[in-house]
């Protein structure tokens, strides 16, 4: 089996349990607030509030750091830094006495959060070319599932040995899975070595030998349009302004998800169910997650043939389309059909961006880039919940629908007319070559 393949095994499994152990508490956090100590129930609801939005804020704040880190130090050393911290912080979530302790943890594992982000980023760096859609819409499905799945193995670990036992599980497993990105996972680039005890001492001696394994590493020196440019970040969306409109992308799908998931149940009670309303709800909220993992893999091969720019158009406008019979649907089985092929729709926006994220940014920078749309990722998490909650208080659940309609068709628009003005051709810019291969120039 090829390396790249193997990789992919290894870091599917942390993805996916870095996944469970962020979302596992979702159906039991009002009842582990209410043990600690709280006992009114709208103190409940804000404590539970507070905990679960804590963790997204503090991984966008943090995820541009670990990002611009991973870039000088290898995405291995962030993945293993991650697992062990998350690993730790769960474990100890376990041993709280007070919601300010739970809220300060999970503010914690935020700040050590990034394992999510360093495997897409060493996966895009590490595979061929010609796989890099397909592996990165398999490795979405690790993420996707644990998003899927955490809330179920949460609640069935804390049904079954307890809630306090569900952490340590939880957090075991995390640090076992990073032992094997320790030893299974194989990086093939050579980065700086991280001085763990004397980070403070010669600041100025590693920078210089920095610069000159940079200079004498053929692999990951930039183009003369690079080296002219500094400031990071800036002067890759200088390059390509076309990344801001992917993590916009990344925003939109992440909020477009949050500001519904946490109602559906309320929608599906809406349709005169007198029965089993959470199960039916619980089935709708699966629905498009079981899609997204059904087609990532699928509609990544795709991209990597006819080009990740026309599938992402594409889904674009699937996804604006498939929000507007949601207004009027009465029957939630035929909700649950329209949420499954939303789904399908979604899991091609996913590794569309990925793989689009990578052709336009260079190897110097990647794991920045990749950072910056995680942060845009967990941003969208946030503001789709309160964009949700704030448009059904005053207007209702379908008024959310036709909004996210507009707002994707007119995303669409977006891409499609960059598309139509060459910016996700390559041969249309004579600067992108450089960005997308190095140093080799193309006639």
């Amino acid at each position: 089996m090829e390396v790249w393949r193997k990789n992919l095994i290894l870091l599917w499994t942390g993805t996916f349990l870095s996944s469970v152990g962020i979302n596992m508490i979702i159906p039991f956090l009002p009842f582990y607030v209410h043990d600690l100590g709280v006992t009114d129930v709208k103190q409940t609801a804000l404590w539970a509030a507070f905990i679960f939005a804590g963790n997204h804020f503090f991984i966008a704040l943090s995820s541009p750091l670990w990002g611009r880190l991973s870039d000088k130090y290898g995405q291995k050393l962030m993945m293993i830094r991650s697992g062990i911290g998350m690993g730790i912080v769960i474990i100890m979530m376990g041993f709280v006495r007070s919601p300010l302790e739970l809220l300060i943890l999970r503010m914690t594992m935020g700040l050590v959060a990034g394992f999510i982000t360093a495997s897409s980023t060493f996966q895009a760096i590490e595979t061929p070319k010609e796989h890099v859609g397909k592996a990165l819409g398999v490795l979405q499905t690790g993420n996707v599932s644990g998003n899927l799945l955490g809330p179920l193995i949460g609640g069935l670990l804390a049904e079954t040995v307890g809630i306090r036992n569900a952490f340590y599980i939880t957090g075991t497993l995390l640090l076992f899975s990073t032992l094997l990105i320790v030893f299974g996972v194989k990086e093939t680039r050579v980065y700086e070595k991280l001085e763990m005890f004397n980070w403070l001492k010669n600041r100025g001696k590693r920078r210089a030998a920095y610069r000159s394994a940079a200079i004498s590493a053929p692999a990951i020196v930039p183009g003369p349009t690079e080296a002219k440019a500094k400031g990071g970040l800036f002067a890759e969306i200088r390059q390509a302004p076309v990344v801001l409109t992917l993590f916009l992308s990344t925003f939109l799908i992440s909020g477009s998800f949050q500001s519904i998931e946490p109602i559906i149940t309320l929608y599906v009670k809406s349709m005169n169910i007198d029965s089993h309303v959470a199960l039916i709800g619980g089935m709708v909220y699966a629905a498009s997650a079981l899609g997204t993992i059904v087609a990532a893999p699928l509609l990544g091969r795709l991209a990597d043939r006819i080009g990740s720019h026309l599938v992402l158009m594409s889904c674009l406008l699937a996804v604006s389309l498939l929000y507007i019979p949601q207004v009027w649907i009465t029957n939630p089985w035929l909700l649950l059909a329209n949420r499954f092929v939303l789904g399908l729709s979604v899991g091609g926006l996913v590794p569309a961006v990925s793989t689009l994220l990578r052709n336009f940014s260079s190897e110097r920078a990647r794991g920045s880039i990749y950072g910056f749309n995680q942060s845009s990722n967990s941003l969208g998490n946030v503001c789709g919940a309160l964009f949700g909650g704030f448009m059904a208080n005053h207007w209702g659940i379908p008024s959310i629908f036709i909004c996210l309609s507009v707002i994707f068709f007119l995303h669409f628009a977006m891409v499609w007319i960059q598309w139509k003005l060459g910016t996700y051709t390559e041969k249309k810019s004579g600067r992108l070559p450089r960005i997308v291969l190095g140093n080799r120039k193309t006639q």
